[in-house]
């Protein structure tokens, strides 16, 4: 009886909880959303985030798809990015938070091209995260120059 409500309620049993954290689901919306920014969600961009997820966060292939998936959902329900970006900021200190945009910019660079649209992004969520201009554009050319 129990399962029946809670499926007719539409909520998760405890077998069905998710098993990733605020940071992990924030971090991953923030990915999707900046891997979108030029209107093209390459394969490219799709294997970097997958990565991203799995190295930075030391997850199984599965668990980060998982999180990918919920991400997605929840980033194209959304108004706006803070919501993400305060999941990560009650969480990281400005090392912590350095380390997403550096995420951020492999992500936006796997297809070894940065247009405006995801140039612009980029700025707008470092800022949210209070990651300051100098050190966007200095990890920006770190990325740059850990990918040759």
């Amino acid at each position: 009886m129990f399962d029946k409500m809670t499926k007719l309620l539409g909520l998760k049993s405890p077998e069905q909880e998710n098993t990733y954290n605020d940071v992990q689901l924030a971090t991953a919306a923030l990915l999707v959303y900046v891997s979108r920014a030029d209107g093209d969600f390459s394969a490219d961009e799709r294997a970097q985030l997958l990565a991203c997820m799995t190295d930075h966060f030391d997850l199984e292939s599965e668990d980060a798809e998982q999180i990918i998936g919920d991400a997605e959902a929840q980033q194209q329900e959304a108004t706006c990015l803070y919501k993400f970006t305060k999941a990560i900021t009650d969480e990281l200190d400005q090392a912590g938070r350095q380390e997403i945009v550096r995420l951020l910019w492999r992500v936006a660079l796997a297809d070894n091209h940065i247009d405006n649209f995801e140039a612009n992004v980029l700025a707008k969520v470092s800022g949210l995260l209070g990651v300051s201009t100098r050190d966007r554009v200095h990890l920006k050319h770190e990325v740059e120059a850990e990918a040759g």
